[in-house]
């Protein structure tokens, strides 16, 4: 089955301008070639009259010194500027055009070294590519507390990147799942046995098959829409009903292997915030609940049914100490995109003890730099923070923690007071977060918190 998935190598409409006069040694010819792709288009800028710079997407400015009017023009059209000097560095030369661009309520980008530039280049791809970006969520119909939730996060997180967010209902979901003939459950399941599972794993075959049509489903569904990810009430939608249905969780590996974003429990604002870290990074991320437990005293246990609300406090004293934070997700450590695991294939996991009869998909996550972000309940507020997962905590004797991992942060204390759910998205952290900072922050102007 063909792979989908974001793209946010969106190709730009580019305005360049230089001052009429501009000394020949502050050519920068070379430096533009640099940022420029061959899917562009380079926009010629007239002799005379107005920029019209409402027709870029971004305005490259060389030959700068000092002062030009063309600093309120840029500023008023809103369009992103990044000055442009021969050796692709900071000069002073272009640090009062910079000031007179802000002034005008126009918007500087990051340029200070080419790898600066190239990072402000790459968000202002991104910030394109959202627009053209749809996400869907699977809600359970009868919740309307959690459907108002939604709209009200939509209607901000849209209308600041320009995502559209598409909402079906999980009976259709299961409707659908419904309706897939055997030979194309049989074939599908095939394919997982071929490339993604390593092995049976701890359900019969006849649950992973129904497993097999959830996300056939799911398939149709994304394909429908056009979206890059999905996030399914898995809870209030298949678990909690007075008939309990399998529920999708174990299909959410494929998806994420065909490239797809997923999430779970019906939360949009975590697909969100994945999808958003995924633009701002490059690299595809995963969810996970956060927790400020969970620590020594648990894996000195035996069982993790002798874990007291005690031992929980002093754990949780330990986080704030040595400003760690534990993350885990539905027995495992929640379903991680190649990228983030060790394994080259996933294993299918019963969600014991809680949830006997349910399946999870399941995989050992990679230790090294991340980064976890969460918008807030309106999708207008961004807190994301840098961290270092540096140590794991699996095993069964830990129950519904066996698939801990710890992350280091730079200030636990700082988290707690900054957190703005249990659920954030956790990425691979590159050496530079230009990229991130200027796509949430200075692009689509997510108030940091």
């Amino acid at each position: 089955m063909p792979t989908q998935g974001p793209c946010f190598d969106a190709p730009l409409q580019i305005l360049v301008i230089t001052p009429k006069g501009a000394f020949p040694e502050l050519n920068a010819d070379g430096v533009l070639k640099t940022l420029v792709a061959s899917a562009d288009t380079v926009l010629a800028a007239p002799d005379d009259g107005p920029l019209n710079p409402a027709r870029a997407d971004l305005v490259l400015a060389t030959g700068l010194c000092g002062s030009n009017p063309f600093a309120a023009e840029l500023g008023a059209a809103g369009v992103p500027v990044m000055p442009v000097t021969p050796y692709g560095g900071f000069h002073p030369y272009v640090a009062e055009f910079c000031r007179a661009v802000t002034r005008a309520g126009g918007t500087v980008l990051p340029a200070d070294t080419p790898e600066e530039a190239q990072a402000a280049l790459a968000a202002v791809r991104a910030r394109k590519a959202l627009r053209e970006t749809r996400l869907l969520t699977v809600l359970a119909p009868d919740n309307v507390f959690v459907a108002e939730q939604t709209a009200t996060f939509a209607a901000g997180f849209t209308g600041r990147t320009g995502v559209a967010m598409d909402i079906r209902a999980t009976d259709e979901m299961a409707e659908r799942a419904d309706g897939v003939s055997d030979p194309a459950a049989d074939a599908e399941l095939a394919r997982w046995e071929a490339e993604i599972l390593d092995g049976p794993g701890e359900m019969d075959r006849a649950h992973m098959l129904r497993v097999a049509r959830l996300y056939l489903a799911m398939r149709a569904m994304l394909e429908e829409t056009g979206a890059a990810g999905i996030s399914v009430a898995d809870i209030a939608g298949f678990l909690l009903r007075d008939e309990p249905r399998v529920m999708p969780n174990a299909a959410y590996g494929p998806l994420v292997r065909d490239g797809f974003l997923a999430a779970e429990e019906g939360d949009a604002g975590v697909l969100a915030s994945e999808l958003l870290l995924y633009a701002g990074t490059g690299a595809h991320p995963t969810m996970s609940n956060v927790y400020f437990a969970y620590r020594d005293r648990l894996s000195a246990l035996d069982d993790a049914k002798d874990y007291t609300h005690e031992m929980e406090l002093e754990d949780c004293r330990q986080c704030f100490a040595d400003n760690h934070i534990t993350l885990a997700h539905f027995s495992t450590s929640g379903v991680l995109p190649p990228g983030m695991m060790t394994e080259a294939r996933y294993t299918v996991r019963e969600a014991v003890p809680s949830w006997p009869g349910q399946s999870m998909i399941a995989a050992t996550p990679r230790l090294g730099p991340v980064v976890l972000a969460r918008l807030d309940a309106d999708g207008n507020a961004l807190h994301w923070v840098p961290g270092e997962a540096d140590a794991l905590g699996t095993g069964d004797r830990y129950g519904w923690y066996r698939g801990r991992w710890f992350v280091r942060l730079p200030d636990a204390k700082a988290f707690a007071r900054a957190c703005l759910h249990h659920h954030y998205a956790v990425g691979p952290r590159p050496p530079d977060l230009t990229r991130l900072d200027t796509l949430a922050h200075t692009l689509l102007g997510f108030e940091r918190v």
